[in-house]
């Protein structure tokens, strides 16, 4: 694929696509990828590209070595934990790892949503909007009163479960 720079033409060929690490907005997502650019040797390069690869923005470049220096670098960043974590994550609220200790109250109302206990509420959120689709009366083949309760009880499930993420400050 080709480039124009005002009077000058960038070559550029994806040798590989190593993935997406930022999902973007309007078409462009930032990506890892080696990257060949007027005919030199690959190298590994990051920065955003439009989803057809057609266009890419301004990013940077690395060797092999360059690249496992930043690696380095960035885990010894990571580790020594200099900023507080509201700051590091621009005032967003830490999501726990996955196996967070809920209290056993909540279990029933994850099995209502068919997760083990301590799902993140995001799996949360897509599991009840699986099952509402599954069990809404409007959609459900079956007998409509226990659609209704099932879909009341789903929705409850949710909402208790949320709340106490919320209560907890582990969500906004």
């Amino acid at each position: 694929m080709y480039f124009n720079d005002e009077d000058d033409e960038i070559e550029c060929d994806i040798a590989e696509s190593y993935g997406i690490f930022s999902p973007g907005i309007r078409f462009w997502n930032k990506e890892v990828n080696l990257v060949s650019w007027n005919g030199r040797p690959a190298k590994i390069d990051i920065r955003p590209w439009q989803r057809d690869h057609k266009k890419c923005g301004k990013g940077i470049t690395l060797t092999r070595e360059e690249a496992e220096n930043l690696v380095k670098l960035l885990n010894e960043v990571l580790k020594k934990n200099t900023r507080s974590e509201k700051t590091f994550n621009h005032g967003a609220r830490k999501q726990p790892d996955v196996k967070t200790e809920v209290p056993k109250t909540l279990d029933p109302f994850y099995r209502e949503l068919k997760l083990n206990p301590g799902a993140k509420p995001d799996e949360c959120k897509t599991a009840r909007n699986k099952l509402l689709k599954k069990y809404h009366p409007d959609l459900y083949t079956g007998n409509l009163s226990y659609a209704t309760r099932k879909t009341i009880s789903i929705k409850e499930a949710y909402e208790k479960i949320a709340a106490w993420w919320k209560k907890n400050g582990l969500v906004r």
